[in-house]
């Protein structure tokens, strides 16, 4: 039976109290995760005898396990919805940061920040956050995704220049515990927030009517889908799923690593630790202004173009800021990492709605999870490849070139990744 949920007096749906929610969670799950690394970094080797590979390596370690626990959150999200995962994932993200403070060894800082905060973490992080948007929406699905996605880039715009400020007046040791408070202060009221699905309290998806028929796509809604839902076992059959596998793990082998590399990046090339902290923040800025225009252009124009678009501008971004940044120019950094913003800004709106109107809601956490090993395999290795080149060579040029690569192959892939269609023997 449906259960009773309370509603405001005025009639809101309640989805986008899931995506008021999803929004602040990903701005703190990615911050603590991407953004605030690479801040660290340097006023933690000044107290340490690492070199910059010792420290991306608890990026590495920090993917594993959130990907090795994403293999089994994903059906756990389908089953219990988000709300104990959250709580739990505050709990010990907040409880780890703070012992990320009390660190005297590399080991302890691969345990503590590469372990426990990674372990807390994933229960906040997008897997969680963006299925449960994602069956709350249909015809709606690429704005809502696209409006909880703009916490990742707040991430940037407010996390990373507010731990920058704290390092410098308290030191890297206490600005880690006032992390760990925070997350306590924020994420654990939004767990009371998410539901698991509108079906569970008499409500439809988008908040359309009781009755209303399934969504067919049409012209006006490319990246909707209509109500049939693929098991797990079903999309493990199809090319579909494996191909976007290959591409957005192809893509995003250097995401993970620019954000943490591109702030040293930027200190490196000449400029003040204050003012990097700031170029920095262009392509959050960027990147959450995007998001919202990435979601209208997806009622027009299927996501997997989209995604292709997305790539493409971001390996071009990326290629140009090497050359800007070795002729010190602050405005030529500034445009291109607004650029390149640009681009990544549609990585996680258009990756989720591609997949949601693939194979459906139902079982959707699940089938995200398939993804997870594959994550692992792309992305962990991206901080620690960066690195070592950088310790090897004193420039992040070769890696960065990398990436850029990475990202015109998935760019390819993507597009070769055709929705599934079931044979007639297997429809519904």
């Amino acid at each position: 039976m449906p259960r009773q949920v309370w509603w405001p007096r005025r009639p809101v749906y309640y989805g986008w109290y899931i995506v008021g929610a999803a929004l602040v969670a990903q701005m703190v799950a990615v911050g603590l995760q991407s953004y605030t690394l690479g801040v660290f970094l340097k006023p933690m080797l000044r107290d340490f005898a690492w070199t910059r590979e010792d420290v991306a390596n608890v990026q590495t370690i920090s993917t594993v396990v959130m990907g090795a626990l994403g293999l089994f959150i994903g059906g756990f999200v389908d089953r219990r919805g988000a709300r104990p995962l959250m709580i739990a994932g505050a709990l010990v993200s907040g409880l780890c940061l703070i012992g990320v403070s009390r660190v005297q060894s590399l080991a302890q800082f691969y345990l503590v920040r590469g372990v426990g905060v990674s372990m807390g973490s994933v229960g906040i992080g997008n897997l969680v956050v963006n299925v449960t948007v994602a069956k709350w929406f249909v015809r709606k699905r690429g704005i809502a995704i696209s409006v909880a996605a703009m916490g990742i880039s707040l991430a940037g715009v407010i996390v990373t220049p507010l731990v920058q400020v704290l390092i410098s007046s308290y030191g890297w040791r206490q600005t880690w515990v006032l992390l760990g408070i925070a997350v306590w202060v924020i994420v654990l009221p939004l767990a009371f927030v998410m539901r698991r699905m509108p079906e569970d309290y008499g409500l439809r998806p988008d908040g359309d009517p009781p009755g209303h028929l399934p969504h067919q796509p049409g012209r006006r809604n490319a990246s909707a889908v209509s109500e049939v839902d693929w098991t797990r076992r079903e999309a493990l059959h199809t090319a579909a799923l494996w191909l976007l596998i290959l591409a957005y793990g192809t893509a995003n082998v250097g995401l993970g690593a620019l954000l943490f590399h591109m702030f040293p990046f930027l200190t490196d090339s000449g400029f003040s630790a204050g003012r990097a902290a700031l170029m920095f923040s262009a392509q959050s800025w960027a990147a959450l202004v995007s998001k919202p225009v990435w979601g209208m252009l997806m009622l027009r124009i299927h996501a997997r173009y989209l995604s292709a678009v997305a790539f493409v501008v971001a390996a071009l971004a990326l290629t140009g800021l090497l050359a800007a940044a070795n002729q010190r120019s602050a405005v030529g950094v500034v445009v291109l990492l607004a650029l390149y913003g640009l681009g990544i800004g549609g990585t996680v709106p258009l990756q989720e709605s591609v997949w949601a109107s693939y194979f459906g809601r139902r079982h959707l956490g699940a089938i995200r999870a398939v993804a997870m090993p594959f994550a692992i395999l792309f992305s962990a290795l991206g901080p620690k490849f960066a690195a070592r080149l950088y310790d090897h060579t004193g420039s992040y040029g070769t890696a960065f070139l990398t990436f850029a690569a990475f990202w015109v192959a998935g760019a390819a892939l993507v597009l070769l990744a055709r929705p599934p269609r079931r044979s007639p023997q297997h429809a519904p």
